[in-house]
């Protein structure tokens, strides 16, 4: 099966494999992804807490190896299960695209006939598009960022797709889970320590002595898992996607760095602290908790 141009929808054909046991139905589509990043969520629906039902079982589908490495699932649980309660999956899909197995789990006893709805949305930087699944017609839609189809939920705040300058006037701006964006200044602690609160996307564009010119910015999405380099002044993560970014890196330039030194401090939901982070080097907890705030004090070289 031939890729589709870049761009076009995700799709997924319409026969699937569906039985129905008791109080349990079970249903599996082979979609196909395009090259780029995507998340993948339950959207909310009946559910039954003691089955932990609804549930949802990612896999690369069997065929040759090349085909098999062409795409990575990262459920955050570790072991390839997405919950209602989860924190949403990432495909990362290398060029010519590939193809993810979804099998859907739902319990028929809690008025639930057909499978639950999922969530789909593109993170790339280049054109984020968002859209969901009608499980029942096994079809996918799609739509770019800022539309809403019937059953799209929107993110909160709405904002740019990642890797967009911002035009707020602050030097940082960070998007907090359940709060929204919030205004920061370099050498200023940014987010809600002690809140439990993830940080989910951040700017960075200094007002004075650094530019963003001089600097690059990544986010962690997961073990062995960076969004690619943004330029300085770029929006970097999600907003209202419950994607929180597990840490952080900030790479300033050669010439940059001549004159500057960085020191990067970042707090998680779990308490844990690491710092400095000096340039280029990733500012993350052991466990890849999310990041809760963090400080960035770029500091002149002594002539």
């Amino acid at each position: 099966m031939t890729a589709p141009p870049y761009g076009t929808r995700p799709t997924m054909p319409a026969p699937d494999d569906q039985s129905q046991t008791t109080g349990l139905g079970v249903s599996s589509r082979l979609i196909r992804l395009d090259p780029g990043t995507f998340s993948l969520s339950l959207m909310p629906g009946p559910t039954d807490r003691g089955a932990g039902l609804p549930a949802v079982r990612l896999s690369v589908p069997p065929g040759p190896s090349g085909r098999r490495e062409a795409v990575s699932i990262s459920t955050f649980r570790g072991d390839g299960w997405l919950t209602t309660d989860d924190e949403p999956s990432l495909f990362r899909v290398l060029p010519g695209g590939a193809e993810v197995l979804v099998t859907l789990y739902w319990s028929t006893m809690e008025g639930a006939a057909s499978p639950p709805a999922l969530k789909l949305v593109r993170l790339n930087p280049e054109g984020a598009v968002g859209g969901h699944f009608d499980t029942t017609a096994g079809a996918v839609s799609a739509s770019p960022a800022g539309t809403m189809p019937p059953g799209y939920v929107a993110g909160q705040g709405g904002g740019p797709a990642p890797g967009l300058p911002v035009s707020r006037v602050s030097e940082i701006v960070a998007h907090i889970e359940g709060i929204g964006d919030v205004d920061g200044r370099f050498g200023d602690w940014v987010g809600m320590r002690g809140s439990g609160r993830a940080i989910e996307g951040f700017s960075l564009t200094p007002r004075q002595g650094i530019s963003a010119e001089d600097f690059e910015i990544r986010a962690v999405l997961g073990r062995d898992w960076l969004s690619p380099w943004l330029p300085g002044g770029s929006f970097c993560g999600s907003r209202g996607l419950a994607l929180p970014l597990r840490g952080f890196c900030i790479r300033l330039h050669p010439a940059a760095a001549a004159r500057y030194d960085l020191a990067c401090f970042a707090r998680f939901v779990d308490g844990a602290e690491v710092g400095p982070v000096g340039s280029d080097r990733i500012c993350a907890a052991p466990n890849f908790a999310a990041l809760e705030a963090f400080q960035v004090m770029p500091r002149l070289r002594a002539a």
